[in-house]
């Protein structure tokens, strides 16, 4: 009888072993999908390009924009270490446009929706960048006056001259803070396929250059492309350089492309789809030295 009883204990045993679910291995961590961001390094015309190609099917690649510190303090990279923990899926971090000697942001600048500089630039300067709340992005020349926006009540056919009407501009502000979009001011460098700086308007300074462009692909697709250009070249040549490659080394239509500051605040951190840094890209200074960031995430 006790043989049967410990024969049974034994044979329960294993049946309830087989039962027990097999650990499953940890999905590995991915901040992106990467059929939706391409980084490659590209030689044309024997220049050297870094590249992060960036596609917006479907509203999942978003950009953020921090332009100065918030009403409590709190500082740019204090508010985008904030942030990007709560979003993670951070792509990329770049330095943005222009400052003064007091760190204020140069031209027309809103801060998700609140102004931070209501001093628009009329003589230079002639992008204005809106990064929307949802995440995207879009560029007016200031020189045409045709801007238009959409949302907040505003007309939607409705064209505003920021630099000739001070109407215009006042609605526009208003229009940006319903929307809490973000807007800056920065050096148009191409707009419409077409090169928009010359060599007598622009710096002369010979450094490393890093881009934003933004256009369509080969496919008529929204692409967002950072082109980070090693070999050191004033703004004029650097940008002459980036357009020809991006036309005909990537077959690429650009709608407009601004300049990234790799100067005072050269701080730029990208990352593989594994949430690794990515070497191949990267700024001189730490992300904490920031005065304005521009940030790109994957939703």
């Amino acid at each position: 009888m006790k043989l049967i009883v410990i024969f049974l204990s034994v044979l329960m045993f294993f049946t309830f072993s087989s039962l027990t679910p097999i650990a499953k291995s940890p999905k590995p961590v991915q901040c992106y999908d990467p059929n939706y961001v391409e980084i490659s390094s590209v030689t044309y015309k024997n220049e050297s390009y870094s590249v992060v190609l960036m596609r917006r099917d479907g509203n999942r690649v978003r950009a953020k924009y921090f332009a100065a510190k918030d009403f409590n303090g709190n500082n740019v990279y204090n508010r985008y270490k904030d942030w990007s923990q709560k979003v993670g899926n951070i792509i990329l971090v770049s330095s943005g446009t222009y400052m003064d000697g007091s760190q204020t942001p140069v031209g027309l600048t809103i801060d998700n929706g609140i102004p931070v500089n209501q001093t628009l630039i009329n003589d230079r300067m002639d992008a204005l960048v809106i990064v929307f709340a949802t995440g995207g992005i879009v560029v007016s020349n200031l020189k045409d006056g045709d801007l238009s926006v959409s949302g907040g009540g505003v007309d939607p056919t409705r064209k505003f001259n920021l630099r000739k009407s001070a109407i215009d501009l006042s609605d526009f502000m208003d229009w940006a803070k319903s929307q809490e979009a973000t807007v800056f001011q920065t050096h148009l460098l191409a707009y419409k396929n077409n090169l928009t700086i010359s060599a007598t308007n622009s710096s002369g300074n010979s450094r490393e250059r890093r881009f934003l462009a933004v256009g369509k692909d080969e496919e008529g697709k929204i692409v967002h492309v950072i082109v980070h250009c090693p070999q050191h070249s004033s703004l004029y040549d650097g940008s002459k350089k980036t357009l020809d490659f991006l036309n005909n080394g990537k077959d690429m239509e650009v709608t407009f492309m601004i300049n990234l500051d790799t100067g005072a605040q050269d701080v730029f951190e990208l990352h593989q789809s594994d949430c690794s840094i990515n070497p191949s890209i990267r700024g001189t200074q730490p992300l904490s030295t920031a005065v304005n960031l521009l940030s790109y995430y994957f939703q």
